[in-house]
């Protein structure tokens, strides 16, 4: 069961749906390109490098639009290398919607997604992302053909975000190494879709269960074991790490965590390897069983997987001045990699997706596996980063026969009243509640005991003054 958040604007609710995502689209360009602008800083691309522009769908199987029949259209020529090339500003009333979610308390209930079209034509390409602490990147799919790619970012764990009053401002920055020689351009990236997706079915309450938290003295790093499939030497060595104060952010979860030492300077690795057989996330993903026995894209979206990575201080030489890690589940990469955030001493950082979101490889025993990479300006001694508390996040599911859909939602603007007609059981009794303030409930609902009927059943009511808001059904027995 699924809440269907419905926007009070213009007089109008709407409710809104984007694929089997619960969502709100914040921005997907139809109206105009008013809220994207060029970028002001580093490299030679701005301003003559780069154009924005609003692109029109060309048929069905476009896939420059994600949503609606408009994109944003960004043609960047000139020099190569990282430049912030572009931003969007959201409307006072997109933004706060974000404000409001970032402030809940829900774990991994909001996430605000966007979706890039990567262009063909190069060796490889990045597009970085800044947003509150966030400076995570998004890779190409295929360097030779490009793609579309989605970043997530999990708004409960985000900080940096400016008070109520300040609009939401997101920056985009690229870097590529086209094949073109000399290059010219453009290549074209697209951005559409700005959305912010509600997780959480009608009710839900959370359940966190570890699966790797490296405490079992039988196995204290986990099976952890160097990937060498994809060749190349191997670069990393393991072992366990235990925890020396109270404040020690190298563990996250219990009394120890994986120690991981990069000996060697280099670039990009397939460095090391965690099964996770016999763990919630094998149960919930059934690689063991046949494809038609495994769970849908849908009935993912309930469950965020979630672990912690601690970057290290920097040496004396400022040394790493950057770090970077990704993921694979060895059928494809994680949809963005993890960049430490701007600081000298250790960072815990907290990777999160929703598993609906990642294709995962059948491995030989059957469960999912994880390999690791990392990136940096290592120095000469390398570098030492630790891993713990694998968990997943199960934000519940609707009792048997008690799926909601809100099927229509009416505003009369005399009145202030909404009515609401969703699909209903007789016998069971149904709560409206309202809000203006995403993520914050009110204790009184709208209605408390709205006796169903079989079929559907309508419900009118008054609403609270106000230029937006949105409702919910759930079920009370």
């Amino acid at each position: 069961m699924r809440r269907i958040p419905c926007l009070l604007a213009a007089a109008i609710i709407t409710a809104v749906s984007v694929r089997s995502e619960n969502a709100v689209i914040l921005e997907d360009f139809e109206e105009s390109i008013d809220t994207a602008f060029q970028g002001d800083w580093g490299g030679s691309r701005v301003p003559d490098g780069v154009a924005l522009s609003q692109y029109t769908k060309t048929g069905a199987d476009d896939i420059n639009v994600t949503h609606g029949n408009k994109s944003l259209k960004v043609d960047l020529t000139g020099s190569e290398g990282w430049v912030l090339d572009f931003k969007v500003t959201l409307s006072d009333e997109a933004s706060k919607k974000v404000h409001e979610a970032v402030k809940s308390t829900d774990p991994a209930r909001y996430i605000l997604r966007y979706d890039l079209i990567f262009p063909g034509g190069t060796a490889w390409m990045n597009n970085e992302v800044f947003f509150g602490d966030v400076n995570d990147q998004l890779d190409t799919p295929n360097s030779a053909a490009g793609g579309k790619a989605t970043m997530s970012i999990a708004l409960d764990l985000i900080k940096g975000i400016a008070d109520d009053e300040t609009p939401i401002v997101i920056r985009f920055a690229d870097s590529f190494d086209a094949t073109e020689d000399p290059f010219v351009g453009p290549l074209s990236v697209y951005l559409d879709n700005i959305r912010l997706v509600d997780s959480y079915a009608p009710g839900a309450q959370t359940v966190t269960t570890v699966i790797q938290g490296f405490e079992d003295s039988a196995n204290p790093i986990g099976g952890t074991v160097d990937f060498t499939s994809w060749g190349g030497t191997t670069r990393t060595t393991y072992k366990p790490y235990t925890m020396t104060s109270a404040d020690d952010v190298r563990v996250t979860e219990g009394t120890h965590a994986l120690e991981v030492d990069y000996a060697n300077a280099g670039t990009w690795h397939a460095d090391f390897s965690i099964s996770f057989a016999g763990t919630k996330l094998a149960q919930i993903l059934k690689l063991d069983q046949p494809a038609e026995q495994r769970p849908s894209k849908a009935d993912l979206e309930r469950y965020t997987l979630r672990f912690d990575v601690t970057y290290p201080d920097r040496d004396e030489n400022g040394k790493p001045s950057w770090e970077v890690t990704s993921y694979n589940t060895l059928a494809a990469g994680f949809p963005f990699s993890q960049s430490r955030r701007d600081g000298a001493s250790g960072q815990e950082q907290t990777v999160s997706l929703t598993l609906d979101q990642i294709d995962w490889s059948d491995s030989e025993e059957g469960a999912p596996v994880l390999m690791f990479i990392a990136n940096s300006d290592w120095g000469d001694t390398g570098s030492t980063l630790y891993y713990d508390n694998f968990r997943i996040i199960d934000t519940g599911v609707a009792t048997a026969g008690l799926n909601i859909n809100i099927s229509s939602v009416k505003y009369d603007a005399k009145t202030s009243s909404i009515t609401i007609t969703w699909n209903s059981a007789a016998g069971k009794a149904y709560a409206v509640d309202y809000t203006q303030n995403l993520g914050t409930w009110p204790a009184a609902p709208l209605a408390g005991n709205v006796q169903g009927a079989d079929g559907t059943t309508t419900y009118t009511g008054a609403v609270p003054p106000g230029n937006y808001g949105f409702v919910r059904v759930r079920t009370t027995n």
